[in-house]
């Protein structure tokens, strides 16, 4: 062989095992990143199941809201839908001596967490079982209603998602004075037995005078107080629904009987029972335990629910129903639409 073609032999053989090395080099690096990729996806995958009891009152579409809005963020953060164990607990408000034994047999169930709607639960669920993490959603300001040590560290054995500032009442009613600037009486029915909703009164009743308005007050306790209470609709101009409590079971009628008077109606969020309100402004109870489920996931990894902050909804809507607003004869102003994140036609 001459050196010409020893030289040009020789070429080719480099050239070929260069292209084998790079051939060998990419399925490497193929190999390294699909092994990385699975152990960073394994890594990221939540626990194999959540076995969770929800607890509360049996109030109609809202339980089974909060429920779905609790299922849809489980799956958002990874959960896999039959990975997802919900024990669906209803409990009138009158039976809360039930609530300990319920909860007692939660724990025989091996649930790994309680979600409770509403504060008024908390107590006898944590006579229950001082150990089982709970997670509940509330409209009031847990720390002032003495349910935890603070909003950065709750302390115990439960945190919170709160779907409401107290203060937002005062919103409301000034948003509602801006809808129907001819407003000046407005009647709130609430339940004084809650510390949620009479917060919520107390924000409500301090802005009032501002706003040249006369809050019209009715304690609710049972379904005939809300029927008293409603009674009074054809002395105001307005309603304002104080959430938490009673009334949150009675909303459609309360709706209903106001609109039969033209009377305009201001709620905290559009939900199923809420839809035909006038205006709503606030988080919905299905995008609240959408977002608990953050605090639901961490601890189900381990973290203790004590030391997880309470957290606060992300975002508050205006909605303004124009199809209501026609109904009871009244023009919203243009400047208030404009401001609104959906109107409703």
């Amino acid at each position: 062989m001459d050196k010409r073609l020893r030289t040009e032999f020789r070429f080719a053989f480099s050239r070929k095992s260069k292209i084998q090395n790079l051939k060998c080099g990419g399925i490497v690096a193929i190999v390294v990143t699909f092994v990385m990729c699975g152990v960073m996806a394994q890594a990221q995958q939540p626990g194999t199941e959540a076995r969770i009891g929800v607890v509360g009152a049996p109030e109609e579409p809202r339980f089974s809201e909060v429920v779905g809005g609790l299922k849809k963020g489980m799956g958002e953060i990874g959960y896999a839908p039959q990975s997802v164990q919900i024990l669906e607990v209803k409990v009138a408000r009158r039976d809360a001596s039930r609530v300990k034994s319920i909860v007692e047999g939660l724990v025989r169930q091996r649930v790994q967490l309680l979600f409770l709607i509403g504060s008024r639960l908390i107590k006898p669920a944590r006579e229950a079982s001082a150990e089982l993490p709970i997670v509940f959603i509330t409209p009031g300001d847990p720390v002032s209603a003495g349910l935890v040590s603070s909003l950065a560290r709750p302390g115990g054995n439960m945190t919170a998602m709160t779907f409401e500032y107290p203060e937002l009442s005062g919103k409301r009613l000034e948003l509602l004075k801006e809808i129907a600037p001819r407003v000046r009486r407005v009647l709130s029915l609430y339940d004084p037995r809650d510390p949620s909703p009479r917060q919520g009164l107390a924000a409500a009743r301090e802005a009032a005078p501002g706003l040249g308005v006369t809050l019209v007050e009715r304690e609710t306790r049972n379904k005939d107080d809300i029927k008293r209470g409603l009674g009074g609709l054809g002395e105001v101009d307005a309603l304002l629904a104080i959430p938490g409590g009673l009334p949150t079971g009675h909303y459609q009628d309360i709706i209903h009987a106001a609109h039969s008077k033209k009377i305009a109606t201001m709620f905290h969020a559009r939900s199923g029972s809420t839809r035909e309100a006038l205006a709503s402004y606030g988080a919905s109870d299905a995008e609240t335990a959408r977002q608990a489920a953050r605090l639901v996931h961490k601890i189900l990894e381990g973290a203790r629910a004590g030391d997880l902050p309470v957290e606060r909804p992300t975002k508050l809507e205006l909605i303004i129903n124009l199809k209501t607003a026609k109904q009871i004869g009244l023009t919203i102003p243009p400047n208030v639409l404009a401001r609104a994140d959906r109107v409703i036609k």
